[in-house]
């Protein structure tokens, strides 16, 4: 059975989503700030912006995953739940991330982030042989996750192939664009497919030109967008100014692009301050339960504003619905 969005359905849900809330069950004080312990400001960071993800810190708050974990040594889950447990446990004080994060070298908070949202998916399906959409219907995925659509269209016989692929973020070139939106019309446009990297027809038993075009399928209910400053090979940095907005509406990159409009409001930022990818500061801006935002800097918590959030060179930007 495939269901009308094109996605077969689970074996069985491992969660279900109606148990995510996407608002702070009760306003916390705002948490502790993070002890730079040698090159870990883009853990620091990363680790902030995922502590006030309502969704994340509401099940990690409730000790959800703990009741049922029988590897807590070895789960990041765990590890994550102690570590937002601990922050929203030290307001006004400052804390060290926990040991279980790897520290040393300078790394890439972007990186970094996929590493420990992959490791958060991995403790929930422990131990499960599942196909991969019941997989993917774990609380991580239901959290961060979603589904990109890539459309190939013959142009010949105008015969069409859709592929469905799960993401957990979004990652946006910018090279040619002064906001997200334009880099989000960029990112669906469709692409012709020829000469060299021509289309293989099923129809036509041939190779074709083609259109290609990706768009958001299945909208997840956090929305991680990075912008793509570092160059892959030279380590370069992109500086320039992106404009990103406080509200996006996601239903005009969707595969169903008419509709209601799907709303995300901006709850975290990270920026990275420098010229190249291995050098330079991360911190961050996040939306505090209480609706007041916070420049969150290592050890330093300090009260923000809309404008100064907007105003950032940005790296990462977390949007929920």
């Amino acid at each position: 059975c495939i269901c009308g969005d094109g996605i077969a359905p689970p074996q069985r849900l491992l969660f279900p989503p109606e148990a995510i809330s996407l608002t702070w069950a009760q306003v916390q004080h705002i948490g502790a700030g993070l002890r730079n312990v040698g090159n870990t400001c883009f853990l620091n960071a990363t680790l902030q912006c995922l502590s006030y993800t309502p969704p994340l810190g509401n099940y990690m708050l409730a000790q959800e995953h703990s009741k049922t974990c029988d590897d807590p040594v070895l789960c990041m889950m765990c590890t994550m739940q102690e570590h937002i447990t601990e922050v929203f446990a030290n307001s006004g004080k400052v804390i060290e991330p926990l040991g279980e994060f790897c520290r040393g070298n300078q790394e890439d908070a972007h990186e970094f982030l996929r590493y420990i949202v992959s490791a958060m998916q991995s403790s929930c399906l422990r131990g499960t042989e599942l196909d991969m959409r019941t997989q993917e219907t774990s609380f991580i995925h239901q959290v961060f996750g979603g589904y990109l659509r890539s459309r190939v269209e013959c142009l010949n016989c105008k015969a069409v192939s859709d592929t469905l692929e799960p993401f957990m973020d979004v990652a946006l070139e910018i090279q040619t664009v002064p906001s997200v939106t334009k880099a989000l019309e960029q990112f669906v446009r469709p692409e012709q497919l020829g000469g060299e990297n021509a289309y293989k027809c099923s129809e036509c038993k041939k190779m074709v030109t083609a259109s290609k075009r990706l768009t958001i399928h299945h909208s997840s209910n956090v929305l991680t967008v990075a912008l793509k400053r570092f160059a892959d090979f030279s380590g370069g940095k992109l500086t320039k100014d992106v404009k990103y907005p406080e509200y996006l509406d996601l239903r005009p990159f969707m595969s169903q692009s008419q509709g209601e409009p799907e709303i995300y409001a901006l709850y975290a930022v990270l920026v990275h301050s420098g010229s190249s990818c291995d050098s330079g500061h991360y911190f961050c801006y996040i939306k505090a339960s209480s609706g007041q935002w916070y420049k969150m800097d290592d050890s330093s918590v300090a009260v923000s504003d809309i404008r100064s959030v907007l105003s950032q060179q940005a790296y990462l930007l977390f949007y929920i619905k």
